[in-house]
């Protein structure tokens, strides 16, 4: 009885949290999507991207988009919901693609959770084809959420929290091998691009 109530309660909790995270960030997500530039030529994968709400939001027009989650329960949920996007599970330490697979490789919000953000950087550099562009957007310190919300997320998504400011951030792609490396303003959060 408890786990047929958990299997029917969890996935309805994952669809409210992503939809209140997509509506946090609406400002956010148009300036994403210019970052992305979407088209049809585009393979894009998301890394963090959950049960791909906001993914449909900034990557629509691509030509094929790919979810990588550590969370199962969350790729139940985008796979069930989302049928045109293709979602694999793992981490962004360790991206079970080959190298020069990807057009735009993006982050949103979710590079604080990596256990190890050099090493998801040099990944995410070794699946980027040629002038692929690497897209992350993060929270400045003054965003960062409270006691509170830092407990939700660490329950939410594991103990590693390690939010960088633009410059830390925007250096720290700079060592991982990108060129082209900036800093654009957002709404609620910042973005750092870059070219492999």
């Amino acid at each position: 009885m408890r786990n047929r109530i958990r299997r029917r309660v969890v996935p309805i909790f994952i669809r409210i949290a992503e939809r209140l995270s997509v509506r946090k960030r609406s400002e956010d997500l148009p300036i994403l999507r210019a970052l992305v530039a979407p088209s049809s030529t585009i393979r894009l994968l998301d890394i963090g991207g959950g049960a791909g709400t906001a993914t449909e939001r900034f990557s629509e027009g691509c030509g094929e988009v790919i979810v990588l989650e550590p969370n199962r329960k969350k790729l139940v949920v985008g796979r069930r919901r989302r049928p045109a996007l293709r979602f694999h599970e793992g981490r962004g330490e360790s991206i079970p693609f080959p190298d020069d697979y990807l057009d735009r490789a993006v982050a949103v919000v979710s590079l604080h959770h990596a256990d190890d953000q050099a090493q998801v950087l040099r990944e995410m550099r070794r699946v980027l084809r040629r002038s692929g562009r690497l897209v992350l957007a993060e929270l400045p310190h003054s965003r960062v959420p409270g006691l509170f919300g830092r407990w939700i997320g660490g329950h939410m998504h594991g103990p590693s929290l390690s939010f960088l400011e633009a410059p830390e951030l925007k250096e720290k792609v700079e060592a991982a091998g990108f060129v082209d490396v900036a800093i654009h303003p957002g709404a609620t959060c910042y973005f750092v691009t870059a070219t492999k």
